[in-house]
């Protein structure tokens, strides 16, 4: 097998999974939705001590989607312009589509919504989902009664700390990204 005809295998292969991963996404975010629709619409007690947890659930499993389509894009991009330089033309374009409509993948972003010149639809949808998640919180919150569990509110606010740090480090400080650049650049 030539290089182009294994790089081009790879770069289907990472093709397939941005596909999953967004199907993945759009399909955990419609039902996280409707969950969350539902909590509040057959509200008890008991509900607003869900409520929390739904939303830090569902910004972990969206955002563990977005680190693998930040993955794949990524690798997509590297697979590209491999591709034209063994090719010496400019065949495969995707990348530069992908960076100019979506959000550049090697900028600093917030997950994956660009900054200035750089902020699209895609992250203004991406933020939207983002503060709706973060509103649901709020709203569980509160409505929460943190007296009637003191294991209840220290778990809580660990599990939130550690998920807002984790994602902090991993997204907006870019480590996940600057392990890639590192292995790119080699």
């Amino acid at each position: 097998m030539d290089n182009i005809t294994i790089i081009s295998n790879q770069l289907s292969r990472m093709r397939q999974m941005n596909r999953y991963y967004h199907q993945q996404f759009l399909f955990d975010v419609r039902f996280l939705f409707l969950i969350s629709i539902a909590l509040l619409i057959f509200p008890v007690e008991q509900t607003f001590f869900i409520i929390p947890f739904v939303s830090l659930f569902g910004a972990v499993l969206l955002s563990f989607h977005a680190h693998y389509l930040i993955f794949s894009r990524n690798f997509s991009q590297y697979l590209e312009k491999e591709i034209n330089k063994l090719t010496n033309k400019k065949i495969l374009i995707a990348h530069e589509l992908e960076n100019t409509y979506f959000f550049p993948i090697q900028d600093k972003k917030i997950v994956v919504a660009g900054f200035g010149k750089s902020f699209s639809w895609f992250g203004f949808v991406t933020l939207f989902i983002t503060l709706y998640g973060v509103g649901y919180f709020i709203y569980g919150v509160v409505n929460i009664n943190f007296e009637d569990s003191v294991i209840y509110t220290v778990l809580l606010i660990t599990l939130s700390a550690v998920t807002l740090l984790t994602g902090f480090w991993w997204f907006v400080l870019g480590v996940g990204e600057d392990r890639l650049k590192a292995i790119y650049e080699k």
